[in-house]
């Protein structure tokens, strides 16, 4: 494709193919231009690639539209029976109206997370010994309670602090294993 410059026209050309149907590749065919040109301009000119997200945010915008509008109002497909279209009896085919159980479950997961993916503000106890611990298990109990954690979160904080004791107990053991060797060799002569 001939590199034609990227004028105020054809900017503007591009940007409402862009806006309407989030493909780069349509817009720049529509504008005359070829991709290169178009992703110089959006690293070299600050407002252009402001307007750039805007239209793509505008295509976004309309495929959510219409994901909503399918979940909610559904689409008319036809009824099919043994593989063969089902007529009126005006000789139309017969048509139902299918709504989608996954559209609405995508839409909710883009505006809101899933809980395993939001941050936690949980404030644990400092764990510096085993009675420390024990404490840091009780706050977890009381932030279920609370419905400041759910109960999975709590499992996941639950193992950290299960790991702590471990790891305190091996630290005791290695203590103790540490002073019978010295004992052992203050003994011999």
């Amino acid at each position: 494709m001939k590199r034609l410059k990227l004028t105020g026209a054809r900017q503007e050309r591009f940007l409402k193919v862009l806006a309407d149907t989030g493909n780069v590749t349509a817009a720049v065919a529509a504008a005359g231009i070829s991709r290169t040109r178009a992703y110089e301009r959006r690293k070299t000119d600050p407002a252009f690639a402001t307007a750039w997200d805007e239209a793509e945010d505008i295509a976004t915008d309309s495929l959510e539209d219409e994901a909503r509008r399918r979940a909610i109002e559904g689409v008319a497909e036809p009824l099919v029976s043994a593989g063969k279209l089902v007529r009126g009896d005006d000789g139309q085919p017969i048509t139902v109206r299918r709504c989608s159980d996954n559209l609405p479950l995508a839409l909710i997961k883009a505006r809101r997370p899933p809980r395993r993916e939001r941050s936690v503000r949980f404030q644990l106890p400092a764990l510096r010994s085993a009675a420390v611990a024990a404490s840091a298990m009780a706050a977890l109990t009381a932030g279920v309670a609370a419905g400041d954690l759910t109960p999975g979160e709590a499992a996941d904080f639950s193992k950290l602090v299960g790991a702590f004791v471990t790891a305190l107990a091996v630290h005791d053991l290695d203590q103790r294993l540490r002073t019978v060797e010295e004992q052992n060799r203050a003994k011999r002569p």
